[in-house]
């Protein structure tokens, strides 16, 4: 009898992901977000998941493709694209080091939620760096505040949470210049902190992925604007993501 691998957490909670068609409000704020810094030119998001970030970039007209290392991520990612009109072939199963192997690369590099999930992260870095054409641009989001580093971190595969030093660490070589580092979602700190510390267990953010009940609707309702038009446009001074954005120097350009 063939063996049949067992369904990882993340894997569950990335084509959870997917099933929503785009309706996670925290995906589109982030959008927002980030779209306000992509350089014009191609755009790469490196360890997708779900493929929301590839979709709602898509559909507004960016040259956007993405990879994910995991077979049954990338085929929910691509029945998401389906439904949703695009070309599923958008979205590609590889590691970051296949595809620096193989020599391509992006005007911007996104990588959203990816770093965590990888032990020497400091490779990692190196490898999300050499798929930036000079001049380009790194956007990343980790999980931050390591204090919050809890069950759910456990649960999914996280190694760490991030600091601000940290992050700072890790892109401190020559071809980069880091143009913004800033906290994300101040909201989901209070609710973490009780998961953590007081009941110890994973906190249950299934509103995020539609989940039915006029509780959960009313949170997505008054929480899409609050990332949208609040803690998008005024850094908090902490929160449970970081965000970096980053321009890889050209050679004439380093010192």
């Amino acid at each position: 009898m063939r063996q049949v691998d067992a369904i990882s957490d993340l894997e569950r909670q990335q084509i959870a992901l997917a099933e929503t068609r785009g309706s996670d409000f925290r995906a589109d704020a982030l959008g927002h977000l980030l779209a306000a810094r992509l350089q014009q030119g191609t755009v790469m998001d490196i360890g997708c998941g779900a493929g929301d970030m590839v979709a709602w970039l898509g559909e507004r007209g960016y040259d956007v493709r993405g990879i994910d290392v995991s077979e049954r991520i990338v085929q929910a990612a691509r029945d998401h694209l389906r439904d949703r009109g695009l070309d599923p072939t958008l979205i590609q199963q590889s590691s970051i080091e296949s595809f620096v192997e193989r020599g391509e690369s992006a005007d911007n590099v996104v990588s959203l939620e990816c770093l965590e999930h990888i032990e020497d992260d400091a490779a990692a870095f190196d490898g999300l760096v050499s798929a930036v054409r000079p001049g380009g641009r790194l956007i990343l989001s980790v999980p931050a505040m390591p204090s919050l580093f809890g069950p759910k971190d456990v649960a999914v595969g996280h190694h760490r949470r991030y600091t601000a030093q940290r992050l700072r660490e890790l892109a401190d070589r020559p071809n980069v210049r880091v143009e913004e580092l800033r906290h994300w979602n101040l909201l989901g700190v209070g609710p973490t902190f009780v998961a953590v510390h007081l009941l110890n267990r994973a906190i249950n953010d299934s509103f995020r992925f539609g989940a039915p009940g006029l509780r959960n609707r009313m949170l997505r309702r008054g929480l899409s604007p609050w990332f949208r038009h609040v803690e998008n446009r005024i850094a908090p001074p902490f929160g449970l993501t970081l965000i970096m954005v980053a321009t890889v120097l050209p050679g004439e350009q380093l010192q």
